[in-house]
């Protein structure tokens, strides 16, 4: 799961996340981030193999409780 970065431990304990759709110049990824992200912020992901890399933020979703997302492509994880 990608979190954004720069949130203090009470941000990253919150209870609800939305999807986005990110850019970062040719390459694209959907992940699960906090919602206060909002459509064209620009974030990093400090989880991830390059947490300098800026991406740009093409589409949030609707916020879901994190009890409710299934991982992994079968929802077995």
């Amino acid at each position: 799961m990608c979190r954004r970065s720069g949130f203090d431990t009470l941000h990253r304990m919150t209870t609800m996340l939305v999807q986005v759709d990110l850019r970062s110049a040719n390459r694209y990824l959907t992940c699960w981030v906090e919602p206060r992200t909002a459509v064209g912020d620009q974030i990093t992901l400090r989880n991830s193999d390059e947490p300098n890399r800026r991406w740009d933020v093409l589409r949030v979703g609707v916020p879901q409780p994190v009890s409710a997302i299934k991982r992994g492509w079968n929802n077995n994880i």
